[in-house]
């Protein structure tokens, strides 16, 4: 027990007596090891730049390779940022990265895209990346007008039709009896919407009014509250 007393006070007085310098060695930062993965190769490098405690460091970094570095300023428990610098031609940077820092080294990875549609930046090269001009053929703006005109056209014609199909079926069913086919269009022409159908299908296919149509435009014309 005696010597477990005296072990305990011998670290206690070593740590006491290390000199500031020999203190800050022991407190100070492992630093950051970066590895590079280059998408264009193996050959190239990636220079980074890595910020803690206020002081900056550069490393180079070799494509698929690892560089470590260290600063003495740098303290565990810091965060770092790691902005790229510089890479190979034709990949993006990395930058705005953050790392925190310990007693021993901390381990950052690193991908060089090559510059595409899916990773764009400033850097890349014109013309291998970003956004690229699309022209559309010259057929589709004058294929998408033509085919609104005939959904037009079609929506238009399409109830004439009907109603042309209906004053043939009512002609069938009164074919031997005129009053009562006459009775069945002044009907018709008054349901909402029927009458400019007829008078439009009359138009269209050079066919006169069915009969009682005029007694329907009529009764419509005299009824103030026919919206």
């Amino acid at each position: 027990m005696q010597a477990s007393c005296l072990g305990l006070l011998s670290v206690i007085a070593a740590a006491i007596a290390m000199n500031p310098v020999q203190a800050a060695a022991a407190a100070a930062s492992g630093g950051v090891t970066i590895t590079l993965r280059c998408e264009i190769g193996t050959v190239g490098t990636g220079t980074f730049k890595l910020t803690a405690n206020g002081s900056s460091s550069l490393l180079t970094v070799p494509c698929d390779g690892s560089a470590t570095a260290t600063n003495a300023a740098w303290m565990p428990g810091t965060m770092a940022t790691i902005d790229q610098t510089a890479g190979p031609v034709g990949t993006v940077l990395a930058t705005k990265q953050r790392v925190y820092l310990a007693t021993y080294a901390a381990s950052f990875f690193t991908m060089a895209h090559a510059c595409s549609a899916a990773f764009t930046a400033p850097e890349c090269p014109p013309g291998t990346s970003g956004r690229r001009a699309t022209t559309l053929p010259w057929w589709m703006i004058p294929g998408l007008i033509g085919f609104l005109v005939l959904v037009i056209i079609a929506s238009i014609l399409a109830p004439v039709l009907i109603v042309g199909q209906q004053i043939r079926y009512f002609h069938r069913i009164f074919f031997d009896n005129p009053e009562a086919f006459r009775k069945a269009m002044r009907n018709l022409a008054l349901m909402p919407g029927m009458a400019w159908r007829i008078r439009l299908r009359s138009r269209l296919l050079r066919v006169p009014l069915p009969p009682g149509f005029e007694d329907a435009e009529q009764v419509i014309r005299d009824d103030t509250q026919r919206v």
